[in-house]
């Protein structure tokens, strides 16, 4: 007769079968859509491969990331992507902290406003693209324009995507407007799981809005700010619908973007994956090491 200790050996290793038994699917579907992409495209990356080029893939080192590196408009796209990113995580997380702090009071109608707040959300990003450009109209006779005009804020019409710093505006406009409902529910989440009793005592103690805004809020909101602004960083690097569908990374590639660049280098002209897989393997490396030092600082309660 097996001893108590042998039999609960046995029934833990059974159920560590059982686990991997039942995680195995879930396993083998992330490899092949996850682990085997990855692998392929480092394994390009290493090679000249031209989809326009009979002779196949040619073993090249490092020669597509030393082009990388020494060309001048992948540099301008990253420096685009990083500012096009944090403008939009920024204006996304200032729009949706600050209307979940508004709704978080008790006030008529709070459902229904919450309800319209997730319109842009639903709304494909494709007709996002749509509205902003029937808004703007190519920059000359569109609403935003008359509407300016009228308020006496402009003297004539502006050319919003036609001039790299207005084409600039407007894609980071419609983008916030696109994306912010997600901080915003998020944050309305966590404000609403904020203890009552840390509220009131801090009330209690005198403190006024601000300061329970400052050692109350933001304390109990720390960890959800660090992962919505995380997740909705590494989500805007690879976003390019709205770009690509009003400006197309134009004009003179002032809203060019890496997953903009690295669409051209693919599927544009002699499409170069070699050269496109660098970019992506420089992309995943740069998203990997800032996730950890951000979560490092933004998430460490102790620094």
């Amino acid at each position: 007769m097996d001893s108590p200790v042998l039999s609960r050996k046995k029934f833990q290793a059974s159920d560590q079968m059982f686990a991997f038994i039942l995680l195995l699917p879930t396993v083998v579907v992330v490899c092949f859509i996850m682990v085997v992409p990855l692998g392929k495209a480092i394994y390009t990356s290493f090679f000249r491969y031209f989809l326009t080029d009979s002779r196949g893939m040619e073993f090249i080192g490092l020669t597509n990331y030393i082009r990388m590196f020494s060309n001048a408009a992948f540099w301008k796209a990253f420096l685009q992507t990083i500012l096009y990113v944090g403008g939009c995580v920024l204006g996304e997380f200032i729009i949706g902290f600050s209307l979940a702090l508004l709704i978080n009071f008790q006030m008529p109608g709070k459902n229904i406003i919450n309800s319209l707040f997730f319109v842009s959300w639903i709304i494909p990003s494709v007709v996002v693209a749509l509205i902003a450009k029937f808004l703007f109209f190519d920059g000359y006779n569109g609403i935003v324009n008359v509407v300016l005009s009228q308020l006496g804020l402009i003297d004539e019409f502006l050319p919003w995507f036609k001039e790299p710093n207005l084409a600039r505006v407007s894609i980071l406009a419609a983008t916030i407007w696109k994306m912010f409902p997600f901080m915003f529910v998020l944050m309305y989440a966590g404000l609403q799981a904020i203890p009552v009793s840390e509220v009131e005592a801090a009330t209690i103690d005198g403190a006024n809005v601000i300061q329970r805004f400052i050692h109350v809020t933001l304390p109990n909101l720390r960890e959800i700010i660090t992962l919505a602004t995380i997740l909705e960083f590494i989500w805007m690097f690879q976003y390019m619908t709205i770009i690509w569908s009003t400006t197309k990374g134009g004009p003179v590639d002032a809203t060019t973007t890496l997953p903009v660049l690295i669409y051209r280098s693919s599927f544009k002209g002699s499409m170069n994956m070699g050269y496109s897989s660098a970019i992506g393997i420089f992309w995943m490396v740069f998203l990997i090491v800032f996730s950890a030092i951000y979560i490092r600082v933004v998430g460490n309660e102790d620094v």
